[in-house]
Protein backbone atom coordinates (compact mmCIF):
# COMPACT_ATOMS: atom_id res chain seq x y z
CA UNK A 1 0.00 0.00 0.00
CA UNK A 2 1.34 3.57 -0.21
CA UNK A 3 2.81 4.57 2.40
CA UNK A 4 0.49 8.14 2.83
CA UNK A 5 -0.66 7.47 6.47
CA UNK A 6 -2.35 11.34 6.94
CA UNK A 7 -5.06 9.91 3.68
CA UNK A 8 -5.82 7.10 6.07
CA UNK A 9 -9.11 6.41 7.48
CA UNK A 10 -9.65 6.55 11.57
CA UNK A 11 -10.38 2.92 10.89
CA UNK A 12 -7.65 2.51 8.93
CA UNK A 13 -5.20 3.96 11.00
CA UNK A 14 -6.46 2.16 13.91
CA UNK A 15 -5.08 -1.42 12.32
CA UNK A 16 -1.96 0.24 11.03
CA UNK A 17 0.84 -0.96 11.94
CA UNK A 18 -1.05 -3.62 14.19
CA UNK A 19 -0.86 -7.45 14.03
CA UNK A 20 -3.97 -9.75 14.13
CA UNK A 21 -4.63 -13.56 15.53
CA UNK A 22 -7.85 -14.99 13.78
CA UNK A 23 -9.72 -17.94 13.99
CA UNK A 24 -11.87 -19.48 11.45
CA UNK A 25 -9.91 -17.75 8.47
CA UNK A 26 -10.11 -21.02 5.96
CA UNK A 27 -14.34 -20.44 5.78
CA UNK A 28 -16.50 -17.88 4.07
CA UNK A 29 -16.63 -15.24 6.94
CA UNK A 30 -12.57 -15.74 7.54
CA UNK A 31 -11.64 -15.17 3.97
CA UNK A 32 -13.01 -11.83 2.96
CA UNK A 33 -11.90 -10.71 6.70
CA UNK A 34 -8.40 -11.43 5.79
CA UNK A 35 -8.75 -10.39 1.97
CA UNK A 36 -10.43 -6.78 3.44
CA UNK A 37 -7.80 -6.19 6.01
CA UNK A 38 -4.69 -7.11 3.74
CA UNK A 39 -6.23 -4.92 0.88
CA UNK A 40 -7.26 -1.84 2.65
CA UNK A 41 -5.44 -1.49 5.99
CA UNK A 42 -1.82 -1.50 6.58
CA UNK A 43 -1.09 -3.89 9.19
CA UNK A 44 1.68 -6.23 10.15
CA UNK A 45 1.10 -9.78 10.38
CA UNK A 46 -2.43 -12.04 10.30
CA UNK A 47 -1.65 -14.73 12.39
CA UNK A 48 -3.96 -17.85 10.82
CA UNK A 49 -5.00 -20.74 13.22
CA UNK A 50 -5.48 -23.56 10.76
CA UNK A 51 -4.77 -27.43 11.02
CA UNK A 52 -3.84 -29.99 8.97
CA UNK A 53 -6.40 -31.84 7.27
CA UNK A 54 -6.69 -34.12 4.14
CA UNK A 55 -3.08 -35.48 4.01
CA UNK A 56 -2.12 -31.34 3.50
CA UNK A 57 0.04 -29.63 5.94
CA UNK A 58 -1.27 -26.28 7.23
CA UNK A 59 1.21 -24.08 4.76
CA UNK A 60 0.25 -26.22 1.67
CA UNK A 61 -3.83 -25.63 3.32
CA UNK A 62 -2.80 -21.43 3.44
CA UNK A 63 -1.23 -21.49 0.10
CA UNK A 64 -4.29 -22.95 -1.67
CA UNK A 65 -6.51 -20.27 0.78
CA UNK A 66 -4.59 -17.48 -1.01
CA UNK A 67 -4.80 -18.79 -4.67
CA UNK A 68 -8.69 -18.65 -4.35
CA UNK A 69 -9.83 -15.80 -7.03
CA UNK A 70 -11.22 -13.61 -4.25
CA UNK A 71 -8.01 -12.63 -3.45
CA UNK A 72 -7.32 -11.86 -7.33
CA UNK A 73 -7.89 -8.25 -6.70
CA UNK A 74 -5.06 -7.89 -3.73
CA UNK A 75 -2.70 -9.81 -5.32
CA UNK A 76 -3.07 -6.92 -8.55
CA UNK A 77 -2.32 -4.38 -5.86
CA UNK A 78 -0.34 -6.02 -3.63
CA UNK A 79 1.63 -9.26 -5.37
CA UNK A 80 3.67 -9.53 -2.34
CA UNK A 81 0.46 -9.78 0.42
CA UNK A 82 1.16 -13.23 1.35
CA UNK A 83 4.44 -12.75 3.61
CA UNK A 84 1.59 -10.96 5.69
CA UNK A 85 -0.01 -14.01 6.48
CA UNK A 86 1.54 -16.50 9.03
CA UNK A 87 -0.29 -19.98 9.58
CA UNK A 88 -0.15 -21.22 13.24
CA UNK A 89 -0.60 -24.78 13.45
CA UNK A 90 -3.69 -25.52 16.31
CA UNK A 91 -7.15 -26.53 16.07
CA UNK A 92 -10.31 -24.90 18.29
CA UNK A 93 -10.99 -28.08 19.17
CA UNK A 94 -7.98 -28.96 21.24
CA UNK A 95 -7.01 -27.76 24.86
CA UNK A 96 -4.90 -24.49 24.49
CA UNK A 97 -6.38 -24.56 20.70
CA UNK A 98 -3.83 -26.90 20.38
CA UNK A 99 -0.72 -23.98 19.64
CA UNK A 100 2.55 -25.07 20.37
CA UNK A 101 4.34 -23.15 23.44
CA UNK A 102 6.70 -21.52 20.78
CA UNK A 103 3.71 -19.70 18.33
CA UNK A 104 2.08 -19.30 21.79
CA UNK A 105 4.66 -16.94 22.97
CA UNK A 106 4.67 -15.45 19.80
CA UNK A 107 1.33 -14.76 19.91
CA UNK A 108 1.18 -13.42 23.34
CA UNK A 109 4.10 -10.60 22.22
CA UNK A 110 3.14 -9.40 19.00
CA UNK A 111 -1.05 -9.66 18.46
CA UNK A 112 -3.36 -6.70 19.09
CA UNK A 113 -6.57 -7.77 18.00
CA UNK A 114 -8.06 -11.04 17.78
CA UNK A 115 -10.96 -12.38 15.63
CA UNK A 116 -12.85 -15.56 16.40
CA UNK A 117 -14.64 -16.55 13.81
CA UNK A 118 -14.10 -20.27 13.61
CA UNK A 119 -17.38 -22.85 14.41
CA UNK A 120 -18.61 -25.61 13.12
CA UNK A 121 -22.03 -24.73 10.86
CA UNK A 122 -23.22 -28.30 10.83
CA UNK A 123 -26.30 -27.73 12.02
CA UNK A 124 -27.39 -31.77 12.72
CA UNK A 125 -23.62 -31.64 14.48
CA UNK A 126 -23.19 -33.69 17.26
CA UNK A 127 -23.28 -32.11 20.80
CA UNK A 128 -20.29 -32.85 21.71
CA UNK A 129 -18.71 -32.11 19.01
CA UNK A 130 -19.95 -28.45 18.32
CA UNK A 131 -19.10 -27.99 22.33
CA UNK A 132 -15.86 -28.40 21.31
CA UNK A 133 -15.52 -26.04 18.43
CA UNK A 134 -17.87 -23.33 19.43
CA UNK A 135 -17.97 -23.04 23.50
CA UNK A 136 -14.65 -24.67 24.43
CA UNK A 137 -12.79 -23.02 21.61
CA UNK A 138 -14.29 -19.89 22.59
CA UNK A 139 -13.08 -20.28 25.97
CA UNK A 140 -9.53 -20.99 25.05
CA UNK A 141 -9.91 -17.82 22.78
CA UNK A 142 -10.73 -15.97 26.04
CA UNK A 143 -7.37 -17.71 27.83
CA UNK A 144 -5.33 -16.62 25.08
CA UNK A 145 -6.69 -12.88 24.98
CA UNK A 146 -5.48 -12.47 28.26
CA UNK A 147 -2.42 -13.70 27.84
CA UNK A 148 -2.11 -11.25 24.95
CA UNK A 149 0.92 -8.66 26.27
CA UNK A 150 -1.09 -6.01 24.20
CA UNK A 151 -4.30 -6.78 23.56
CA UNK A 152 -6.40 -4.04 22.40
CA UNK A 153 -9.52 -5.22 21.25
CA UNK A 154 -11.36 -8.28 19.95
CA UNK A 155 -14.47 -9.38 18.14
CA UNK A 156 -16.35 -12.27 18.67
CA UNK A 157 -18.47 -13.83 15.30
CA UNK A 158 -21.67 -15.06 16.47
CA UNK A 159 -24.88 -15.58 15.28
CA UNK A 160 -28.18 -13.61 14.65
CA UNK A 161 -30.09 -16.98 16.00
CA UNK A 162 -27.81 -17.95 18.69
CA UNK A 163 -30.93 -16.66 20.76
CA UNK A 164 -33.47 -18.11 18.48
CA UNK A 165 -35.68 -19.79 21.39
CA UNK A 166 -37.25 -16.43 21.67
CA UNK A 167 -39.17 -14.43 19.15
CA UNK A 168 -37.64 -11.41 19.96
CA UNK A 169 -34.40 -10.76 19.54
CA UNK A 170 -32.32 -7.96 21.50
CA UNK A 171 -28.78 -6.58 21.44
CA UNK A 172 -28.31 -8.10 24.80
CA UNK A 173 -27.06 -10.91 26.45
CA UNK A 174 -29.60 -12.86 27.78
CA UNK A 175 -30.23 -15.75 30.61
CA UNK A 176 -30.35 -19.39 30.17
CA UNK A 177 -31.00 -22.30 31.89
CA UNK A 178 -28.09 -23.73 31.60
CA UNK A 179 -24.78 -21.75 32.10
CA UNK A 180 -21.68 -22.12 29.41
CA UNK A 181 -19.80 -22.94 32.44
CA UNK A 182 -22.17 -25.60 33.54
CA UNK A 183 -22.15 -27.12 30.13
CA UNK A 184 -18.46 -27.35 29.99
CA UNK A 185 -18.27 -29.18 33.29
CA UNK A 186 -21.15 -31.47 31.58
CA UNK A 187 -18.96 -31.45 28.54
CA UNK A 188 -15.59 -32.75 30.02
CA UNK A 189 -17.18 -35.35 32.58
CA UNK A 190 -19.75 -37.19 30.25
CA UNK A 191 -19.34 -39.77 27.59
CA UNK A 192 -20.53 -38.76 24.30
CA UNK A 193 -23.94 -41.02 24.35
CA UNK A 194 -24.47 -39.42 27.54
CA UNK A 195 -24.03 -35.66 27.24
CA UNK A 196 -26.67 -36.21 23.92
CA UNK A 197 -29.16 -37.58 26.13
CA UNK A 198 -28.85 -34.65 28.43
CA UNK A 199 -28.17 -31.98 26.22
CA UNK A 200 -31.77 -33.04 24.23
CA UNK A 201 -33.36 -31.98 27.55
CA UNK A 202 -31.41 -28.78 28.13
CA UNK A 203 -31.32 -27.54 24.46
CA UNK A 204 -35.35 -27.29 23.94
CA UNK A 205 -36.05 -24.09 21.57
CA UNK A 206 -33.31 -24.25 19.60
CA UNK A 207 -33.58 -26.27 16.17
CA UNK A 208 -30.29 -27.59 16.53
CA UNK A 209 -26.80 -27.96 18.38
CA UNK A 210 -25.40 -24.89 16.45
CA UNK A 211 -27.98 -22.27 17.50
CA UNK A 212 -27.78 -24.23 20.92
CA UNK A 213 -23.96 -23.72 21.33
CA UNK A 214 -23.56 -20.15 20.14
CA UNK A 215 -25.74 -18.75 22.60
CA UNK A 216 -23.83 -21.05 24.97
CA UNK A 217 -20.42 -18.93 23.99
CA UNK A 218 -22.56 -15.92 24.21
CA UNK A 219 -22.90 -16.42 27.87
CA UNK A 220 -19.48 -17.29 28.20
CA UNK A 221 -18.16 -14.36 26.73
CA UNK A 222 -21.11 -12.74 29.52
CA UNK A 223 -19.53 -14.52 32.68
CA UNK A 224 -15.55 -15.43 31.28
CA UNK A 225 -14.83 -12.16 29.29
CA UNK A 226 -15.87 -9.11 30.58
CA UNK A 227 -12.95 -7.88 31.69
CA UNK A 228 -12.09 -8.04 28.06
CA UNK A 229 -12.12 -5.35 25.54
CA UNK A 230 -14.32 -7.69 23.20
CA UNK A 231 -17.23 -7.28 21.33
CA UNK A 232 -19.91 -9.61 19.79
CA UNK A 233 -21.51 -9.69 15.96
CA UNK A 234 -24.29 -11.63 15.26
CA UNK A 235 -24.73 -12.22 11.32
CA UNK A 236 -28.15 -13.00 10.10
CA UNK A 237 -27.28 -15.48 7.08
CA UNK A 238 -25.00 -14.48 4.98
CA UNK A 239 -24.93 -14.39 1.36
CA UNK A 240 -22.74 -13.47 -1.48
CA UNK A 241 -20.89 -10.23 -1.62
CA UNK A 242 -22.60 -7.31 -2.77
CA UNK A 243 -19.60 -4.96 -3.52
CA UNK A 244 -15.85 -6.14 -3.14
CA UNK A 245 -13.77 -7.73 -3.76
CA UNK A 246 -15.91 -8.85 -6.78
CA UNK A 247 -19.40 -9.04 -7.15
CA UNK A 248 -21.65 -11.74 -6.16
CA UNK A 249 -18.56 -14.15 -4.96
CA UNK A 250 -19.79 -17.17 -2.33
CA UNK A 251 -17.61 -20.53 -1.73
CA UNK A 252 -20.42 -22.40 -0.38
CA UNK A 253 -24.33 -23.66 -0.68
CA UNK A 254 -25.25 -23.22 2.60
CA UNK A 255 -28.87 -22.29 3.39
CA UNK A 256 -30.80 -20.32 1.02
CA UNK A 257 -27.61 -20.43 -1.74
CA UNK A 258 -28.54 -24.31 -1.43
CA UNK A 259 -32.52 -23.93 -2.26
CA UNK A 260 -31.05 -21.57 -5.10
CA UNK A 261 -28.57 -24.01 -6.67
CA UNK A 262 -30.77 -27.22 -6.26
CA UNK A 263 -33.82 -25.33 -7.89
CA UNK A 264 -31.60 -23.96 -10.53
CA UNK A 265 -30.07 -27.71 -11.39
CA UNK A 266 -33.42 -28.73 -11.77
CA UNK A 267 -33.50 -31.01 -8.79
CA UNK A 268 -35.61 -29.14 -6.41
CA UNK A 269 -39.57 -28.97 -7.25
CA UNK A 270 -40.71 -27.78 -4.11
CA UNK A 271 -39.64 -25.21 -1.37
CA UNK A 272 -41.26 -25.61 1.97
CA UNK A 273 -41.23 -21.72 2.75
CA UNK A 274 -43.65 -18.95 5.12
CA UNK A 275 -43.27 -16.12 1.99
CA UNK A 276 -44.66 -13.73 3.91
CA UNK A 277 -41.58 -13.87 7.06
CA UNK A 278 -38.94 -11.60 6.55
CA UNK A 279 -35.87 -13.06 5.34
CA UNK A 280 -33.16 -12.18 7.40
CA UNK A 281 -29.87 -12.23 4.92
CA UNK A 282 -27.05 -10.05 4.69
CA UNK A 283 -23.87 -9.40 2.45
CA UNK A 284 -20.92 -11.16 3.47
CA UNK A 285 -18.63 -7.99 2.80
CA UNK A 286 -20.83 -5.89 4.34
CA UNK A 287 -20.95 -8.31 7.15
CA UNK A 288 -17.40 -8.40 7.21
CA UNK A 289 -16.72 -4.58 7.06
CA UNK A 290 -18.74 -4.09 9.97
CA UNK A 291 -17.10 -6.54 12.40
CA UNK A 292 -13.67 -5.02 11.13
CA UNK A 293 -15.45 -1.63 12.51
CA UNK A 294 -16.61 -3.19 15.70
CA UNK A 295 -13.16 -3.70 16.29
CA UNK A 296 -12.25 -0.17 15.96
CA UNK A 297 -15.24 0.87 18.13
CA UNK A 298 -14.36 -1.11 21.05
CA UNK A 299 -11.52 0.84 21.72
CA UNK A 300 -12.06 4.56 20.48
CA UNK A 301 -16.01 4.60 22.29
CA UNK A 302 -17.00 4.12 26.03
CA UNK A 303 -19.25 0.70 26.33
CA UNK A 304 -20.54 0.43 29.78
CA UNK A 305 -21.02 -3.47 28.96
CA UNK A 306 -19.54 -5.72 26.31
CA UNK A 307 -21.20 -4.13 23.03
CA UNK A 308 -23.33 -6.59 20.89
CA UNK A 309 -24.43 -5.90 16.92
CA UNK A 310 -26.86 -7.76 15.57
CA UNK A 311 -26.28 -7.37 11.95
CA UNK A 312 -29.46 -7.97 9.95
CA UNK A 313 -31.83 -6.36 8.01
CA UNK A 314 -32.85 -3.31 8.91
CA UNK A 315 -36.63 -2.01 9.67
CA UNK A 316 -37.39 0.60 6.68
CA UNK A 317 -35.61 -2.38 4.21
CA UNK A 318 -36.87 -5.95 5.32
CA UNK A 319 -36.74 -8.37 2.58
CA UNK A 320 -39.29 -11.20 2.13
CA UNK A 321 -38.95 -14.34 1.29
CA UNK A 322 -41.67 -14.10 -1.74
CA UNK A 323 -39.28 -11.22 -2.65
CA UNK A 324 -35.83 -13.71 -2.37
CA UNK A 325 -38.02 -16.58 -4.35
CA UNK A 326 -38.93 -14.07 -7.31
CA UNK A 327 -35.99 -11.72 -7.70
CA UNK A 328 -33.78 -15.65 -7.80
CA UNK A 329 -36.40 -16.67 -10.59
CA UNK A 330 -36.51 -13.19 -12.37
CA UNK A 331 -32.88 -13.30 -12.69
CA UNK A 332 -32.03 -16.97 -12.06
CA UNK A 333 -34.21 -17.61 -15.13
CA UNK A 334 -31.83 -15.22 -17.36
CA UNK A 335 -29.04 -17.41 -16.87
CA UNK A 336 -29.81 -21.07 -16.40
CA UNK A 337 -26.82 -23.34 -15.51
CA UNK A 338 -25.24 -26.41 -17.86
CA UNK A 339 -25.42 -28.28 -14.73
CA UNK A 340 -28.87 -28.67 -14.56
CA UNK A 341 -30.52 -32.33 -14.81
CA UNK A 342 -34.03 -31.33 -15.97
CA UNK A 343 -36.52 -27.84 -16.08
CA UNK A 344 -36.56 -25.34 -13.47
CA UNK A 345 -40.09 -26.16 -12.65
CA UNK A 346 -41.50 -25.68 -8.28
CA UNK A 347 -43.75 -25.03 -5.94
CA UNK A 348 -43.82 -23.14 -2.76
CA UNK A 349 -45.91 -23.92 -0.27
CA UNK A 350 -45.95 -23.31 3.74
CA UNK A 351 -47.99 -26.49 4.58
CA UNK A 352 -46.10 -28.88 5.62
CA UNK A 353 -48.71 -31.93 4.49
CA UNK A 354 -48.75 -30.42 0.98
CA UNK A 355 -45.20 -29.96 0.89
CA UNK A 356 -44.77 -33.76 2.08
CA UNK A 357 -47.42 -34.83 -0.36
CA UNK A 358 -46.08 -32.67 -3.69
CA UNK A 359 -42.38 -34.13 -2.30
CA UNK A 360 -43.19 -37.85 -2.51
CA UNK A 361 -44.73 -37.07 -6.39
CA UNK A 362 -42.29 -34.57 -7.72
CA UNK A 363 -39.19 -36.04 -5.58
CA UNK A 364 -39.52 -39.54 -3.90
CA UNK A 365 -41.43 -41.33 -7.19
CA UNK A 366 -38.89 -39.45 -10.39
CA UNK A 367 -35.79 -40.76 -7.81
CA UNK A 368 -37.04 -44.63 -7.61
CA UNK A 369 -37.84 -44.57 -11.50
CA UNK A 370 -34.47 -43.21 -11.85
CA UNK A 371 -32.73 -45.54 -9.80
CA UNK A 372 -34.56 -48.67 -11.53
CA UNK A 373 -33.12 -47.18 -14.99
CA UNK A 374 -29.88 -46.91 -13.41
CA UNK A 375 -29.83 -50.53 -11.87
CA UNK A 376 -31.28 -51.70 -15.56
CA UNK A 377 -27.92 -50.01 -17.51
CA UNK A 378 -25.50 -51.81 -14.86
CA UNK A 379 -24.72 -48.40 -12.86
CA UNK A 380 -25.27 -47.95 -9.11
CA UNK A 381 -28.60 -46.10 -8.10
CA UNK A 382 -27.92 -42.80 -5.86
CA UNK A 383 -31.02 -40.93 -6.69
CA UNK A 384 -33.16 -41.79 -3.66
CA UNK A 385 -29.94 -41.11 -1.89
CA UNK A 386 -29.45 -37.57 -2.96
CA UNK A 387 -32.75 -36.66 -2.01
CA UNK A 388 -32.91 -38.45 1.09
CA UNK A 389 -30.18 -35.31 1.76
CA UNK A 390 -31.80 -32.64 0.06
CA UNK A 391 -35.17 -33.28 2.17
CA UNK A 392 -33.10 -33.54 5.10
CA UNK A 393 -31.69 -30.08 4.52
CA UNK A 394 -34.70 -28.50 3.71
CA UNK A 395 -35.85 -30.28 7.19
CA UNK A 396 -33.19 -28.05 8.54
CA UNK A 397 -33.87 -24.56 7.16
CA UNK A 398 -37.60 -25.37 7.79
CA UNK A 399 -37.29 -23.44 11.51
CA UNK A 400 -35.54 -20.53 10.27
CA UNK A 401 -38.10 -19.92 7.19
CA UNK A 402 -41.08 -20.51 9.31
CA UNK A 403 -40.31 -18.79 12.77
CA UNK A 404 -41.21 -14.86 13.28
CA UNK A 405 -38.73 -13.15 14.39
CA UNK A 406 -37.74 -9.56 15.67
CA UNK A 407 -34.47 -8.08 15.91
CA UNK A 408 -33.72 -4.95 17.31
CA UNK A 409 -30.38 -3.16 15.59
CA UNK A 410 -29.59 -0.02 17.26
CA UNK A 411 -26.06 -0.73 17.92
CA UNK A 412 -25.05 -1.57 14.23
CA UNK A 413 -27.17 1.81 13.48
CA UNK A 414 -25.71 3.98 16.09
CA UNK A 415 -21.93 2.62 14.83
CA UNK A 416 -22.68 3.44 11.17
CA UNK A 417 -24.17 6.88 12.59
CA UNK A 418 -20.31 7.57 14.25
CA UNK A 419 -18.61 6.61 11.35
CA UNK A 420 -16.92 9.57 9.38
CA UNK A 421 -17.65 10.17 5.67
CA UNK A 422 -14.43 8.07 4.55
CA UNK A 423 -14.65 5.34 6.44
CA UNK A 424 -18.54 4.59 5.53
CA UNK A 425 -16.73 4.88 1.66
CA UNK A 426 -13.97 2.01 3.12
CA UNK A 427 -16.01 0.23 5.15
CA UNK A 428 -19.61 0.30 4.07
CA UNK A 429 -22.35 -1.38 5.91
CA UNK A 430 -25.41 0.62 5.79
CA UNK A 431 -28.45 -1.74 5.22
CA UNK A 432 -30.44 0.46 4.79
CA UNK A 433 -29.69 1.45 1.22
CA UNK A 434 -29.20 -2.26 -0.23
CA UNK A 435 -31.14 -2.35 -3.42
CA UNK A 436 -32.11 -6.12 -3.44
CA UNK A 437 -33.35 -6.34 -6.64
CA UNK A 438 -29.61 -5.30 -8.14
CA UNK A 439 -28.18 -7.26 -5.23
CA UNK A 440 -30.21 -10.37 -6.49
CA UNK A 441 -28.97 -10.57 -9.81
CA UNK A 442 -24.92 -10.48 -8.46
CA UNK A 443 -26.13 -13.18 -6.15
CA UNK A 444 -27.49 -15.08 -8.91
CA UNK A 445 -24.78 -14.66 -11.46
CA UNK A 446 -22.00 -15.21 -8.55
CA UNK A 447 -23.42 -18.47 -7.65
CA UNK A 448 -23.48 -19.45 -11.54
CA UNK A 449 -19.73 -17.74 -11.82
CA UNK A 450 -18.41 -18.62 -8.50
CA UNK A 451 -20.25 -21.60 -6.92
CA UNK A 452 -21.03 -23.62 -10.20
CA UNK A 453 -17.61 -22.95 -11.89
CA UNK A 454 -19.45 -22.06 -15.38
CA UNK A 455 -18.13 -18.90 -17.31
CA UNK A 456 -20.85 -16.33 -18.51
CA UNK A 457 -20.14 -17.34 -22.14
CA UNK A 458 -22.19 -20.35 -21.79
CA UNK A 459 -25.55 -18.88 -21.22
CA UNK A 460 -27.02 -18.98 -24.38
CA UNK A 461 -26.20 -23.00 -24.41
CA UNK A 462 -27.43 -23.22 -21.08
CA UNK A 463 -31.07 -21.65 -22.75
CA UNK A 464 -31.06 -23.50 -25.16
CA UNK A 465 -30.34 -26.57 -23.16
CA UNK A 466 -33.51 -25.33 -20.65
CA UNK A 467 -35.53 -25.01 -23.44
CA UNK A 468 -35.09 -28.86 -24.37
CA UNK A 469 -35.64 -29.62 -20.60
CA UNK A 470 -39.03 -27.18 -20.79
CA UNK A 471 -40.23 -29.48 -23.18
CA UNK A 472 -39.55 -32.86 -22.31
CA UNK A 473 -40.77 -31.53 -18.90
CA UNK A 474 -44.44 -30.34 -20.25
CA UNK A 475 -44.86 -33.15 -22.26
CA UNK A 476 -44.73 -35.42 -19.77
CA UNK A 477 -46.80 -33.26 -17.69
CA UNK A 478 -49.91 -33.16 -19.91
CA UNK A 479 -49.31 -36.19 -20.90
CA UNK A 480 -49.69 -37.46 -17.43
CA UNK A 481 -52.72 -34.74 -17.01
CA UNK A 482 -54.13 -36.83 -20.25
CA UNK A 483 -54.13 -39.95 -18.77
CA UNK A 484 -55.71 -39.28 -15.38
CA UNK A 485 -58.18 -37.47 -17.56
CA UNK A 486 -58.98 -40.53 -19.70
CA UNK A 487 -58.81 -42.35 -16.99
CA UNK A 488 -61.33 -39.92 -14.52
CA UNK A 489 -63.91 -39.77 -17.71
CA UNK A 490 -63.76 -43.56 -18.11
CA UNK A 491 -64.67 -44.24 -14.74
CA UNK A 492 -67.63 -41.82 -14.50
CA UNK A 493 -68.68 -43.27 -17.95
CA UNK A 494 -68.65 -47.16 -16.24
CA UNK A 495 -70.57 -45.70 -13.29
CA UNK A 496 -73.22 -43.07 -14.66
CA UNK A 497 -73.92 -45.04 -17.87
CA UNK A 498 -75.56 -48.08 -17.61
CA UNK A 499 -73.94 -51.28 -18.97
Amino acid sequence: MEENHDAESEVQQFYGGRSIFMTGGTGFLGKIIMEKLLRTCRIDTIYLLIRDKKGKNIHTRVEELLDDVVYDRLRQQQPKFRYRVHPIAGDCSLPGLGISAQDRALLMANVHIVFHVAATVRFDEKLNIAMGINVNGTREVLTLCREIKNLVSAVHVSTAYANCNRPDIDERFYPHRLSAVKALQLYEALDESTLEGVGEKLSRGWPNTYTFTKALAEDLIKTEGKDLPIAIVRPAVVLPTAHEPVIGWIDNMYGPTGMVVGVGAGLIHVCHVHKDNNAELVPVDMCVNAILVSAWDRVTHQHPETPILNFVTTPGNKFRWRQYIDYAWKHGSQVPTMKSIWYTAFTVTDSKMWFAILWFFYHTIPAVCMDLCLRLVGKRPRMVDIYKKIKKYCDVIFFFTHMKFTFSNANTEALWSRLGERDREIFFFDMASLDWDTYMNSTVMGIRQYLMKESPDTIPAAKRRLNRFKLMHYTIVYTIYAIFGYLIVMLFAKILLPA
